[in-house]
């Protein structure tokens, strides 16, 4: 894979790749998710990084090794229906070697003077934060960031996941394009609306009332392995409740596996039909546990958590969230202004 070098500082360089390279999956692969907060590993990130749409690795080398990343991913996303151009930032990460520096604040700033310098359109540049990482925050906000919004974390989880004999799975193209249809009209005053994880491994499934799809969603399937979790509460969820008969079906902090939802689509109305399909989801894939991301003032995420019924696990995150930051490029201060005041969309593939 061909690399370009942007940057040759003292003994760092920084090197960008339009794609990701074996030497930076195996970074990902032994680099701890969160400086601060909830510490954790992804697992299957070796199957995941290789699904991502139009990615550019930035990627902090020293002794032509990688000790520092991040990736920037194209694409088009929806404000109230009007797309822009647009990268969506994952993997930031240091590596043990500078983490806990000023080296990768440093380099934060260096990579975004590097990624917006040739860049003519109106650009959003789009990266997440967990929260209570104070550390990461800083980096973050000092390469040129602000807070846009708050996406709260939800889980969904049952012991003994029952069927749901009428969920399908959504495999033709006219039915993509009904259900693209279907999500972008229920969320056309939402910021940042894209589906391009949708329909992965054809994993996008619905259930229908008298021929019309009244709840839909996609997932995809995901295995941590969770480190450090903050504060007292951390400590009893990480020490007791692994041990605990029946409890740990739903959370192994060594070994957790959840599915991960994402283009959720009901019909008004229908919000306990949508649950029915996460639990069908979960006994589909013999799992007790699933996470999904919406934005914490978004209205259809407060309709489905008034619905309850969510289950034991949505009680342990409750308090979980990821700020979104953004920065701009050639906008207007009116558009700007007309992304903040609506909802935020979440597609689950950005935060996995």
């Amino acid at each position: 894979m061909e690399r370009k070098l942007v940057l040759l500082e003292n003994d760092l360089t920084i090197w960008k790749y339009h794609g990701i390279p074996e030497e930076g999956i195996t970074f990902f692969n032994n680099t701890n998710w969160g400086s601060a907060g909830t510490v954790y590993e992804r697992k299957n990130s070796n199957e995941l990084i290789r699904l991502l749409k139009d990615p550019y690795l930035y990627a902090i080398e020293q002794d032509d090794a990688i000790v520092g990343t991040a990736v920037f991913c194209h694409t088009k996303p929806l404000v109230a229906g009007q797309p822009y151009n647009c990268f969506i930032i994952r993997y930031f990460a240091a590596g043990a070697s500078i983490q806990g520096k000023k080296i990768i604040k440093h380099f934060a700033g260096k990579v975004m003077e590097i990624v917006r310098r040739d860049e003519t359109e109106k650009t959003i540049y789009v990266g997440c934060v967990e929260k209570g990482n104070i550390r990461s925050y800083k980096v973050v906000e000092n390469a040129g960031y602000e807070k846009l919004g708050l996406l709260s974390v939800n889980a969904f989880s049952r012991f003994f996941p029952k069927e749901q004999k009428e969920i399908e799975r959504i495999e033709h193209e006219k039915d993509q394009a009904e259900i693209l249809k279907l999500i972008r009209e229920q969320y056309k005053e939402h910021s940042l609306v894209h589906t391009d994880y949708l329909f992965l491994k054809e994993n996008y499934f619905v259930i229908r009332e008298q021929g019309k799809i009244v709840a839909g969603c996609q997932y995809h399937r995901v295995h941590w392995a969770i480190n450090k979790m903050p504060g007292f509460m951390g400590k009893i969820i990480m020490n007791i409740l692994p041990r605990l008969p029946l409890i740990n079906k739903l959370f192994n902090p060594k070994r957790f596996e959840f599915l991960a939802f994402e283009g959720l689509y009901f019909k008004p109305g229908y919000e306990k039909t949508l649950l029915r399909l996460f639990e069908g989801l979960l006994h589909r894939e013999n799992i007790n546990s699933s996470l999904f991301w919406m934005a914490e003032n978004c209205p259809y995420r407060k309709s489905i958590v008034a619905t309850g019924h969510l289950g034991l696990l949505n009680s342990f995150v409750k308090n979980s969230g990821v700020y979104i930051m953004t920065s701009y490029r050639n906008m207007e201060q009116e558009e700007i202004n007309n992304l903040k005041s609506k909802p935020l969309y979440a597609s689950a593939f950005d935060y996995i």
